[in-house]
This record gives C-alpha cells, structure tokens and sequence, in this order.
C-alpha cells in the first residue's frame, strides 16, 4: 500500500482515523523531545501525554510530506486546530476511542514543515491521549522549534477557555463543541502579541469558592490549579515544570451566578489562593481581571459587576503585594442566549489588556 493513502484531507476538517502504520513508517512517542509541548499534561504509559485543559500546543517540525497523530479521546468533542507552516490552521476533530489522523495536506511539498497543534476544547468535552507521530516515506521529525524566553499563565473559566468563541449565526441548535476554541481566546491571542509562551490553567463552570451551579464540592480554581488534569486528584502539576513572568486571573463570573458570594468568604479564599500562586512564582507579576459576562442589572437589579470590582480591590488591598495589581475588563454582550465574548470580543479584550501587560512588565 502506498504510504500516501495513509494521510488524507476530508474538506476543511481533518476527519476519520487513518489505517495503521506500514513497514516504511517511522513512529515516534508523544513524550519525546523531538515534541515540545507547550501547556500542562500529564504522563500516560507507554510515552503517551494526556490532555484535558484547554489551548495545550504541540510544537513540531517535519522533514517530508506525510504526518499522522495518534489520538485517544474519550469523546467524539475532541478538537485541535493544525497549522502547518504559515497556512491557516485546518480543524481536526478526534472522535471517541483510538485513532491516527493525518496532520498534512496530501499536496504538501517534500521539506522541512513547521507543524504546530493547539487543543480547542475544554475539559468537560472531552479529554484524550496522544499516543505519538508517524512519519512516512523516508520523513523523520527533526529538534521543534525553540521556546519563546517569556512565559505568560491565564487562570480562568469557560471564557479563558474559549467558550462559544466561533460562534456562527447559522450554527444548529444542539452540540456546540465546536465553537470553543482555546487558540483564539484573549488570554493565546495576548500571548502571541507579546511573544510569550502561553499555558491556560482553565476549566468551564469553575469559580474561586463555588461552580456555577454554587456548588461547593466541586474542584474549582484553587484546585484545579495545583493539577495537571482540571478533572484528575491524582494528577498533580509540578509548578517548578513552568514558572511564568506573569500570570492573569479571570475568575468569579461563576462565583457570582447563584448570587453575590459573602464578601468575607469570598475574599479570604481569592487571598489564600493568591499565596499559593506566590508559593510557585516568586517574581510573577500576577493581574486580577474583571469578568467580561457580569453586568449590573438593570433597572435597579443585582449590582454583580460592581460587586466583584469591590471583592477584587479589597483582595490587592489585603494581599498587600505591590506585583498584584487591577486589570480593567469591560463587559462584552457575547450573543443572544449566551453571554460569552465572540471571537472580536476576545480581540478586543486584548486590545485592551495589551498596553497595561506592556508597561507593567516592560515587554
């Protein structure tokens, strides 16, 4: 069989496993330097890396012309956008169970090729494994490209997620795992203008004391924070794998959605978790940001946005540490019946937060 036929390209979206590899393939681990990954993971067996936050990147480089990726997903909402040198990025969509998916164009020239996979989706879609690489045809991965020297971290919800990001006006009502996508979120979006390294330490519905639900029980920030996984105890991050310059916080959107929280208890678990951030990053610089979704009711309703404006003041006031410091986020509308920033809303976003990151950090 022709290696070719291995490695082919369903429309705009990579779809459907490819068939295993033959004797002329070469395999590589997932775990291998020959990968740089850029996000937190995990170590599964047999040198596999396992995902489950959002906006992890896989950073490649190819000699040849065929590349296929090993992916097991736990669900058929698993998706990647590829980019391939300076094409636009093509999505990949990874479907429940074991498969291999081609990652180039079956006209791509014999080469050296820059390949570089984001993961689109948040946790709660779906997590997944990726098993490795296989080169074709006499292709071989070569040293990725190198790291960038600064380093951002955004800790967030379903808005630092991507959540509803690509929204399309014409989308079907139903399945909607399409439309977040990590990659094009405020927080990657600031981080390529800067030239800095980005790892999204986000999970949807989460908040600092309760998930949007006002659920207690359930592994929020101060939690999720200290995992590889946001959804696996076991998974412990080792904070010293990545320490960042500077670090943005958007949380309380869904602290604030059963109602304003106590300020007291609201308060004391943000500066706790502020001291663990600290713990692990001695020098960050860290910025507490608004929420984009909460507004003050009209008419007299509950005034959320202002409330959190207040929480967020008195915690820099009580952390007492001169690298803490307010971030201005303005409300944006998101669209009818979901209230999460579009595509140009994330844009503008970091319009917005671009020049304080610039002053503050000199960049």
């Amino acid at each position: 069989m022709n290696p070719l036929m291995l490695f082919t390209v369903l429309g705009t979206t990579l779809l459907g496993s490819i068939l295993p590899a033959v004797a002329s393939a070469s395999e590589t681990p997932a775990h291998s330097p020959l990968v740089r990954v850029e996000g937190r993971t995990a170590p599964g067996k047999d040198g596999r890396l396992r995902l489950g936050f959002p906006g992890v990147t896989l950073h490649l480089r190819v000699r040849g012309h065929a590349l296929a990726m090993g992916v097991e997903a736990s669900s058929d909402q698993v998706y990647f956008d590829v980019l391939v040198d300076r094409r636009p990025p093509v999505v990949l969509r990874a479907h429940a169970g074991a498969g291999r998916y081609p990652l180039l164009a079956p006209d791509t020239a014999d080469g050296e090729h820059i390949v570089t996979i984001v993961r689109r989706s948040e946790s709660w879609q779906g997590t997944c494994e990726i098993t490795g690489f296989t080169t074709a045809n006499g292709g071989e991965l070569l040293t990725p490209p190198a790291a960038a020297n600064r380093r951002l971290m955004f800790i967030g919800d379903s808005v630092t997620c991507g959540e509803y990001i690509e929204y399309r006006p014409d989308d079907p009502i139903g399945d909607d795992s399409h439309t977040t996508n990590a990659r094009l979120t405020y927080a990657m979006e600031l981080a390529r203008r800067l030239g800095a390294e980005c790892t999204l330490v986000s999970a949807g519905g989460r908040g600092v004391i309760r998930d949007w639900q006002g659920i207690r029980t359930t592994l929020n920030a101060p939690q999720f924070y200290e995992l590889a996984l946001p959804d696996d105890p076991a998974a412990a991050w080792d904070p010293a794998a990545y320490v960042p310059d500077a670090i943005g916080i958007c949380l309380g959107t869904n602290d604030f959605s059963q109602g304003i929280p106590d300020e007291r208890e609201f308060v004391n678990a943000y500066v706790e978790f502020l001291r663990k951030i600290r713990r692990d990053a001695p020098q960050a610089w860290i910025f507490l940001m608004e929420s984009p979704i909460l507004i003050d009711g009209p008419d007299g309703g509950v005034p959320k946005r202002s409330a959190l404006r207040g929480y967020l003041q008195e915690i820099i006031t009580r952390a007492g540490d001169p690298r803490v410091v307010f971030a201005p986020v303005s409300h944006y509308p998101g669209v009818p019946n979901n209230g999460h920033p579009v595509a140009a809303e994330n844009r503008a976003m970091a319009d917005a937060l671009e020049p304080l990151f610039r002053q503050t950090l000199g960049w």
